[in-house]
């Protein structure tokens, strides 16, 4: 197992966020609907250093002001000014930077719709490498291109213009091409390549990926795009367990994990592995084990 990136942030334990949803029905947001497609001007409240997000679609993000950095346990990447990005569908987590405001596009793009795109097009796509298959983020090599077609979105934001839904969709599609085929983006059109072979979201792929964050099963199941009972019954087919079972097992062994082999502490490793409640942690963890987690930290 790869060892995490150490993290120097405030915990925020108890909440996931939908991103999705927040920009959805964030009065402040400035947004457009077209169909499944989201195209929004997001300016983030500073409140607090870290932010655990998740969304069930993936998306692009511009910056038009401001710095942040994305990140999970195997990956950190910063934005700035001019950076664009795409993040995969899944949870992970944001740090906010005080010393300026942070203002961003973001464009929320589904699989189907990804999908859709590129068969039609007829797109020849990367498909060498599934080196990708760890990533949630993907850094877009920013050029002229890029960068004009960004700030064409602006003026759909601005209000100073009437809204063509058609032609804006057209402008999604354009972004897909537009990314496909910069040979630069080997890496993010290997995932493209993933998405146009499968009709249906990898249940197994997207839990191993997203198992240590605290989201509900409700959230996993829309995540993977099931039904609550269509998403238990798939889970028991491929685990031979339930979901609540197998996730805390999960959990527990990567905090073990986590405990053995990174200089966390005890509190920092129980929300790290996905575990909201300390005494409840200490508990299971005693069971499975037969020791307290600092115990078996100080072994």
């Amino acid at each position: 197992m790869q060892e995490p990136r150490r993290k120097s942030t405030t915990l925020n334990p108890a909440v996931m966020d939908s991103f999705y949803d927040f920009i959805c029905h964030h009065p402040p947001t400035i947004r457009v609907q077209v169909n499944e497609l989201l195209l929004a001007e997001y300016q983030c409240p500073l409140d607090k250093i870290r932010h655990s997000i998740w969304t069930h679609e993936n998306y692009f993000v511009y910056v038009i002001k401001g710095k942040k950095e994305w990140l999970t346990h195997h990956e950190m990447v910063e934005v700035n000014e001019g950076d664009c990005i795409f993040v995969r569908k899944g949870a992970h987590s944001v740090n906010q930077y005080f010393d300026k405001d942070f203002c961003a596009v973001v464009l929320f793009t589904p699989d189907e719709f990804i999908r859709s795109v590129l068969l039609h097009n007829r797109v020849n796509l990367n498909q060498e490498s599934h080196s990708f298959s760890r990533k949630s983020i993907f850094s877009l090599k920013s050029d002229a291109t890029l960068e004009a077609y960004f700030k064409t979105f602006l003026t759909y934001l601005s209000g100073h213009t009437s809204t063509n839904l058609k032609l804006l969709e057209l402008k999604f599609k354009e972004l897909m091409l537009i990314t496909a085929s910069q040979p630069y983006n080997r890496q993010l059109t290997a995932y493209f390549a993933q998405l146009c072979q499968n009709s249906k979201p990898c249940l197994q792929e997207l839990m191993e990926r997203n198992f240590y964050f605290p989201m509900t099963l409700e959230e996993y199941a829309r995540l993977t795009a099931r039904s609550l009972s269509v998403f238990k019954r798939d889970f028991y087919e491929i685990y031979g367990t339930s979901p609540g079972k197998w996730l805390k097992s999960k959990r527990l062994e990567f905090s073990k994990y986590l405990l053995k082999n990174t200089d966390m502490s005890v509190t920092e490793v129980i929300f790290e592995s996905g575990f909201q409640n300390p005494s409840h942690f200490s508990r299971e963890f005693k069971t499975a084990y037969n020791c307290t987690p600092l115990e078996y930290k100080n072994a």
